[in-house]
């Protein structure tokens, strides 16, 4: 979700987010969750004068940035494509591997062939969805021409990295092998545990050749230039104001379906937000802290930890923040227990790391404990003393400083309450004022990724179930890497991730987690949780602590 979506990816999306627990739990472990525990519920048996509605009112908070699966990278995007497409396999609503568009699959015994079979299932326009439709989608994810910021995620078929690399030209030599048309093989440079989980996520959805070079550019920019594999379609998209999914007759499961539709609209207002929440404008709403005391004791009020870290991000290739004393003078101004106890209301932990403390690490413990690495305390007076070395070495004053640096930020209530908190921590420390530049999302991922930035406020989430979800992100070069950090020695450790197996693997990620902490390129502020409210008679939306935040498949209207 980086988003960067890969999330500042969500800072909208996720910063107050979502899930489901009778009372406010701490975020101990990553919960997976429907709207009850255990089984998803059947819709009752209504009498004729019951006959309810199957229609969801959500708020998506934001325009959907990008919806081409192969290009997307915000977690507000994925929430859509998640509805609208369908990989290999779908997870099931407690997170384990379910049913996808492969009816089965076969897997060698050293792990590293898979041959999938399709099952008979066909896009939104009729025709029949192949293995053809995958293996294009997933070559144009490698073509260098794409510029996929997720390409790195195929990387562990053979030579999909050296394709994207442009080290080799043919995409025959890829490990994408298509048999016949219900039938795709799929070679791996070494077993990947988790790819087989790995296949639901975005960027492998398929895509339909014909839709893609038909309109070009302009795919996936209007409900009209898509043609969909998933649960729902896309019926209206007003873009920056609403957009309507409604249920897809030609998806292969349609009859576990019971939504007939999503409506869909686009609000950042959070006064707006709660207020039609009570009015019944909304079945579901995110929390903000402001209105947690209102909210906490309700029977609708839900909260769920998640896969998610936030933290200030520094442009390291900025002349002024590739300085070390700079980027640690920002670390040790920023209080991080205040954050979240002032401005998220307590509603997440502290990072102590970069990787959320409850993913798997060495010897059965969590990554937490497994983490030998430290992050910079809150300590004002040592950074006031460090800013002005850094400014020294730099040879700039703290005027210059002042008229140049601008805190990018989104838009919005949270955003603005988030910026204003920085803003003012700095000028305790630092006694100057760092104006606040605050752009709507798909602008901000944009200057994100031409690094037109010097400090920002950014997040990820996991896109599955291992560190390495976050700690490939910091590779030299990952088109995730908006910080533009590089360290050699960071990279060899995460490269000792890829292929190592067992504890090697994870004490390796812990050692890239180390150099991190040491680097500064990012400072990790907190972990949240989801936090929201939802009607009662809103049963089985699914929920999951990494990649896509929902699925509204099984979802119904009681």
């Amino acid at each position: 979700m980086k988003n960067k979506a890969r999330l500042i990816i969500i800072l909208i999306f996720v910063i107050l987010s979502t899930a489901c627990s009778q009372d406010v739990e701490k975020p101990d472990e990553l919960q997976q969750e429907n709207s009850h525990k255990g089984e998803l519920e059947e819709i009752p048996e209504n009498s004729e004068d019951e006959i309810v509605e199957q229609v969801l009112n959500i708020n998506w908070r934001q325009e959907p940035p990008d919806l081409d699966p192969q290009l997307t990278i915000d977690q507000v995007s994925f929430s859509v494509i998640n509805s609208v497409y369908e990989g290999l396999v779908r997870l099931n609503p407690d997170g384990s591997i379910g049913e996808g568009l492969a009816d089965y699959w076969e897997i060698s015994d050293d792990g590293t062939e898979y041959i999938f079979h399709l099952r008979d299932a066909q896009w939104s326009d009729g025709t029949a969805i192949t293995a053809e439709d995958f293996a294009y989608a997933w070559l144009r994810t490698l073509n260098p021409k794409s510029y996929s910021l997720y390409s790195y995620q195929l990387y562990y078929i053979e030579n999909a990295e050296a394709y994207n690399n442009g080290l080799i030209e043919d995409p025959n030599e890829v490990g994408i092998e298509v048999i016949d048309e219900k039938t795709l093989k799929v070679k791996l440079i070494r077993e990947t545990p988790f790819f087989l989980s790995l296949t639901s996520f975005i960027t492998y959805i398929p895509a339909q050749k014909q839709a893609v070079e038909e309109w070009g550019d302009s795919f996936a920019t209007e409900a009209k230039k898509m043609i969909y594999s998933g649960p729902f379609i896309i019926k209206e998209w007003i873009h920056d104001e609403k957009l309507i999914l409604e249920k897809n007759p030609n998806y292969w499961d349609s009859e576990k379906v019971k939504l007939d539709r999503i409506e869909g609209v686009m609000l950042r207002d959070n006064n707006k937000i709660i207020e039609m929440y009570d009015d019944g404008e909304l079945d579901i709403a995110k929390v903000p802290s402001e209105f947690l005391k209102i909210y906490k004791d309700s029977p609708e009020y839900h909260s769920l930890s998640q896969a998610v870290t936030w933290y200030l991000q520094f442009n390291t290739q900025d002349p002024w923040f590739n300085n070390y004393k700079l980027r640690k003078a920002f670390a040790l101004a920023t209080d991080s227990q205040t954050y979240v106890d002032a401005i998220q209301g307590g509603m997440g932990i502290v990072a102590e790391g970069y990787t959320p403390p409850a993913m798997k690490g060495v010897d059965g413990k969590t990554f937490g404990e497994t983490r030998n690495s430290e992050l910079p305390d809150y300590r004002p007076e040592e950074a006031g003393k460090l800013f002005l070395e850094a400014l020294e070495e730099l040879e700039i004053t703290k005027e210059e400083f002042e008229e140049k640096v601008t805190f990018l930020v989104g838009d919005g209530d949270t955003w603005s309450k988030i910026a204003q908190f920085f803003q003012s921590q700095w000028e305790y420390a630092f006694d100057i004022k760092i104006n606040i530049e605050s752009l709507k999302y798909k602008s901000l991922l944009g200057r994100y990724q031409t690094g037109e930035y010097k400090i920002t406020y950014s997040g990820w989430i996991g896109d599955y179930n291992d560190p390495l979800t976050f700690m490939d992100v910091w590779v030299t070069n990952n088109g995730n890497n908006t910080s533009f950090y590089s360290n050699p020695e960071y990279d060899e450790a995460v490269k000792k991730a890829v292929t190592e197996t067992g504890d090697a693997r994870y004490e390796a990620m812990a050692e890239a987690e180390a150099i991190l902490a040491e680097d500064l390129p990012i400072y990790p502020m907190y972990h949240p949780s989801r936090n929201f409210v939802q009607k009662s008679y809103v049963k089985d939306i699914a929920r999951y602590p990494v990649g896509a935040n929902y699925d509204f498949k099984w979802a119904f209207i009681e």
